[in-house]
């Protein structure tokens, strides 16, 4: 019994939440990833007067790509600084990603496949803009340090030719030209 009041407050909090919230949250997707056949989705919302929590959820679901494993999912939680006013105009963002996946590096041969899991730091820069009442565009790049472990194995064989590994890099994350749809009643 306690365990349903627990589960339905949570519920009913949720729907408060979410209804006073609406009219600053936006539902966005990057068209770069879509047209690659990476599905993706973002959530924006509205922190304060010039700031913004945004995260990115994105699912690479390709084993193949000339013959390579492409497969990840990677989820970005950010916060976003609009020196003018929360959800218009440039920002400047820090991140904090967290990725599994099952990838071949190019330059080594194919049959040898890496899984891992990661996590990066970095900062991102962007531009958001009106087209319509309810409808946006956010223009981005990101970049920093990410941090992966992962073992290697060889196809082939079925046989580890990397035990438990570590690398990190600095490498340009992530650029998006995304569809922004507000939530509530859009601008005036």
């Amino acid at each position: 019994m306690l365990r349903k009041i627990v589960i339905l407050s949570l519920f009913a909090l949720a729907g408060s939440v979410g209804a006073a919230t609406a009219q600053n949250t936006s539902l966005k997707w990057n068209a770069l990833y879509w047209a690659v056949g990476v599905p993706n989705m973002s959530v924006e919302t509205r922190l304060g007067e010039k700031f913004t929590f945004n995260a990115d959820a994105v699912y690479s679901p390709w084993e193949s790509v000339k013959g390579r494993p492409l497969k990840g999912l990677q989820l970005i939680p950010e916060v976003r600084f609009y020196p003018k006013e929360a959800l218009k105009g440039f920002y400047v963002g820090g991140y904090v990603s967290y990725d599994s996946y099952k990838v071949s590096k190019w330059g080594h041969p194919k049959t040898q496949v890496q899984h891992g899991i990661g996590m990066g730091l970095g900062v991102t820069l962007g531009w958001q803009i009106d087209i319509a009442r309810r409808w946006g565009m956010d223009f981005y790049v990101g970049g920093g340090w990410h941090l992966g472990w992962y073992y290697g194995m060889d196809t082939q064989t079925g046989l580890r030719y990397v035990d438990w590994n570590r690398s990190g890099e600095w490498i340009p994350y992530k650029a998006g030209v995304t569809f922004v749809y507000r939530l509530g009643m859009g601008r005036e």
